[in-house]
């Protein structure tokens, strides 16, 4: 046999010293050669190198809601009671659900909203039709899922199930997760897990305890990571309003977007306005902080029914003589709408009724006007008429 000691190696990739010769070739399968024919062994990557690789490889954030919520972030939602936190919740799901802009703010195409409801139970059905009736035709939005679970959040095993629940609905395409409300999703907690077997090694949480309430976050993270959603939680406001949020620090910390909502004390003036608040972004990690703004919430027919209101009131007792004294109330047949055309706060104190999302202010005193699209239909969603009460 005779050995050609000038032969090149072929379908390779060779690399050449000054005279020509091989002195490093790579085979088809990317594996390398000195000259002599002798494997290279590969330089294995450090674990600081990996990840310094996998980040330079992570596309920038995505937005849910351009401006508010990124995918892959954690948000809270926070307020005193009665300021429309569950409305606001469902208001903002409903559109990324519906495909259409939430205050002049465009949403992601083709997402899932999914909304745990961990206080109201049946009554949520309630306030959703009522959102639809009022914005979306009557008609339920296909990607807007409600339920009502007792779940224990601190469970990898219930962790697990969202996220495969949730990619297997979306086809991994994500969209907005929402929790309503920590208080109720704490009390849930349980040391045994579904699996029958795991028993977890922490106490009961406590939404003041710091090292509890960093864990929930990074649930509440990895559950946004791999479902490639935002997951927004409601909560309540504290004590003292300065402060924030009720609870630990870290809750404000640990997560990407902070939203407060307040009771307005201005008067409308308008006899279809049941109350307004202002909406604040106390924090926006990855976005411009937008404007106050003031929003209002409107009653609406919540989908009952006349055989439904006479079904009750078969179940009840006969009204009392006409000689007796009480309170006097009649059948409610509707629930709050939060609507989600606000008007900009000014510096004193009134409010602007000319545009649903006027120019802001951004970094380095640049300012942006925003304008109405005239492709969208985003006023049409406001004025559309909706018929009375459901007979049968």
């Amino acid at each position: 046999m005779v050995i050609d000691w000038d032969a090149k190696p072929s379908n390779t990739e060779a690399t050449l010293d000054e005279n020509g010769d091989v002195i490093e070739w790579t085979d088809e399968n990317g594996i390398r050669y000195d000259a002599f024919g002798n494997a290279i062994p590969t330089k294995i990557l450090c674990a600081i190198e990996q990840e310094e690789i996998k980040l330079q490889s992570e596309k920038r954030l995505r937005p849910i809601i351009e401006h508010l919520f990124n995918r892959k972030q954690v948000g809270f939602l926070y307020g005193e009671s009665n300021t429309g936190k569950s409305f606001a919740a469902l208001s903002l799901l409903n559109r990324v659900a519906q495909g259409r802009p939430w205050s002049g703010l465009r949403v992601a195409k083709e997402c899932h909203a999914f909304y745990f409801d961990g206080e109201t139970g049946v009554e949520v059905k309630d306030r959703n039709t009522a959102w639809s009736k009022k914005f979306n035709g009557g008609i339920k939005n296909e990607r807007m899922h409600i339920l009502s679970p007792q779940i224990n959040l601190f469970d990898v095993g219930v962790q697990n199930i969202i996220i495969s629940d949730i990619n297997s609905i979306t086809n991994n395409k994500g969209g907005i997760i929402c929790f309503d409300t920590l208080s109720s999703f704490l009390a849930y907690y349980s040391e045994q897990c579904i699996d029958g077997k795991t028993i977890l090694d922490m106490d009961n949480p406590d939404e003041n305890d710091a090292i509890a309430m960093r864990k929930l976050v990074s649930i509440l993270k990895r559950i946004a990571v791999e479902t490639n959603s935002f997951v927004l939680m409601v909560h309540h406001g504290g004590k003292d309003a300065a402060k924030g949020m009720k609870g630990a620090i870290t809750l404000k910390n640990d997560c990407d977007t902070v939203i407060k909502l307040a009771a307005s004390d201005r008067q409308t003036g308008d006899n279809n306005i049941a109350f307004s608040v202002s909406l604040t972004v106390k924090k926006n990690r990855s976005a411009a902080k937008l404007p106050v703004m003031e929003f209002n919430l409107c009653l609406e027919d919540n989908g009952i029914t006349q055989q439904e209101l006479h079904e009750i009131d078969n179940e009840l007792c006969d009204y009392p003589d006409e000689s007796e004294t009480g309170y006097e109330a009649k059948n409610s047949t509707k629930t709050l709408v939060f609507i989600d055309k606000p008007n900009k706060i000014n510096n004193d104190e009134k409010t602007n009724k000319e545009g649903a999302f006027p120019g802001r202010k951004q970094a380095g005193d640049e300012s942006l006007e925003a304008k109405p699209s005239q492709i969208n239909k985003y006023a049409q969603a406001h004025t559309h008429h909706h018929p009375p009460m459901t007979q049968q």
